[in-house]
This record gives C-alpha cells, sequence and structure tokens, in this order.
C-alpha cells in the first residue's frame, strides 16, 4: 500500500471530522476500515493493545466533577502516549461501530457545548484531531518528507496574519459587485466544469473576506479573478472588485 497508507488515514479521518452528523456511522466505519487495511496502524495497534486494558484506560480517562449546581459533569482525557491514543481511540470508535455506544449520546455526556453539532465539533476538536495527528506520526516512516515539521511550522507562519478592518460598506459593495458577476455567470451556457470551477473560487472570495485574513483574502481573489476575467461581461465589475480590494489591502 506505500504511501497510500497515509493518504488514505488522513483522507478518512478528514471526512469523519468534516462531514455531517447523519453519516458519521459511516465515516467511522471506514476509518476503521483504513486501519484495518493498513500494515503499518495494524502492527502499531496489535504491539500496543498487548499491553493496554481498554476498560481500563477508559476509567483513568474518565474525569467528572459536580459544579456548584450540582450537576455533575464528565470530561475524557486522552492517553499521553501516541501509540495507546491511538489504540483507545480506535476501541472506541469499534464500540460505536458494532452499536455498544451511541457517537452523540457519548459527545453529549463528555463533550457538553450545546447542540448535537457543537457536541460533535467539540469531540473532533479533542478527540479526533489528536487521533489524526497520532496517525500520521506513526505512518511517518513511510514518506518522512510530507511529515518535515519544520517546512509545517514555516509554512503556517507564512499564512498567519493579523486581521484586517474591512469597512462594511465597502464589504456589502464587494458582495455587490460579485452578485453581478454571479448573474452573468448562471446565464452563460457553461459546462458543469466551468460552473463548479466558478463556484469554488466565489465561495472562497466570499468566506476569505469574512475571514479578513489578508493573505488568503489576496491569494482567494487572484484565483477568483482567474476564473472569472474569462467572461467578458464580468470585467468591469471585476475591476471595481480589485479597486476596493486595493483599498483594503493596502
Amino acid at each position: 500500500m506505500g504511501t497510500n497508507e497515509i493518504a488514505f488515514f488522513t483522507e478518512s479521518v478528514n471526512t469523519l471530522i468534516q462531514g455531517k452528523l447523519i453519516l458519521v456511522d459511516k465515516h467511522i466505519a471506514q476509518v476503521l476500515k483504513c486501519v484495518a487495511e493498513s500494515p503499518t496502524l495494524c502492527r502499531a495497534l496489535a504491539d500496543t493493545v498487548q499491553t493496554m486494558s481498554y476498560a481500563t484506560e477508559f476509567s483513568r480517562a474518565r474525569v467528572t466533577w459536580t459544579r456548584s449546581d450540582g450537576v455533575v459533569e464528565s470530561r475524557l482525557k486522552l492517553p499521553s502516549d501516541r501509540n495507546r491514543l491511538f489504540a483507545f481511540v480506535v476501541c472506541l470508535l469499534t464500540e460505536v461501530d458494532s452499536g455498544r455506544r451511541n457517537i452523540l449520546d457519548f459527545c453529549k455526556e463528555y463533550y457538553y457545548a450545546g447542540n448535537n453539532d457543537r457536541c460533535f465539533a467539540k469531540f473532533a476538536d479533542e478527540v479526533l484531531k489528536p487521533f489524526k495527528q497520532a496517525g500520521e506520526a506513526i505512518l511517518s516512516n513511510i514518506d518522512p518528507d510530507s511529515f518535515n515539521w519544520e517546512f509545517t511550522a514555516q509554512a503556517e507562519q507564512f499564512f498567519s496574519a493579523e486581521k484586517i478592518y474591512i469597512q462594511t460598506d465597502v464589504l456589502n459593495q464587494i458582495l455587490a459587485e460579485a452578485e453581478q458577476i454571479r448573474q452573468i455567470v448562471v446565464s452563460l451556457n457553461l459546462s458543469k466544469a466551468e460552473k463548479d470551477e466558478y463556484d469554488l473560487v466565489s465561495e472562497y472570495l466570499v468566506n476569505a473576506l469574512y475571514l479578513k485574513n489578508p493573505k488568503i483574502l489576496t491569494i482567494s481573489f487572484l484565483a477568483y479573478k482567474y476564473v472569472t476575467r474569462k467572461y467578458s461581461e464580468a470585467i468591469e465589475y471585476l475591476n471595481r472588485i480589485a479597486q476596493l480590494l486595493r483599498g483594503v489591502l493596502k
């Protein structure tokens, strides 16, 4: 399987983290299938479970306290050891996959954050993302260059930027010009690939405007400009967006 072990694992966990709750059971099954088909992860898992008891680890991980109003709250503190953390989460997901544990009830009990979506998002942040990091670390010897933490840190620093201020009226003007372009694009007889390309860059631009990270906004607009300037009817609106953004990104 080679480097595909890394690709399959990363993709399956990302899908679980980012997917819709209605499909969570399917995505958990896919993660477990990926682990089962990875010789590297299976070896690490087999070696670890020989020296650990999931029931004992779960008991150790469970932390409870009583609030001032008498309500008992619970949290899970994952094992600090990388391989034990990985094995612990695999066992937890296996419980869910087998029907012995309900994922939403579990999230509400240990990762309560209001509604179901927020509870699962908290579970993803505190359990699935560390699990993903542990799995990738176990797999890192397959393709060491793809896990060069120095390059990763350098890239994160590059894209890190303080948020800029975008006046509401300027934002609304940009969105209004973009809406004019959208109407033009919708009226054209585009292929599905062309429409999908336009929809993608539009979504990036709008979200970059709300994110207010100048580096991400700059690159998102470059992509948007590259796609929309192919349509001559959109050029005047595109130029006005560029002018407004020059004032924002100066």
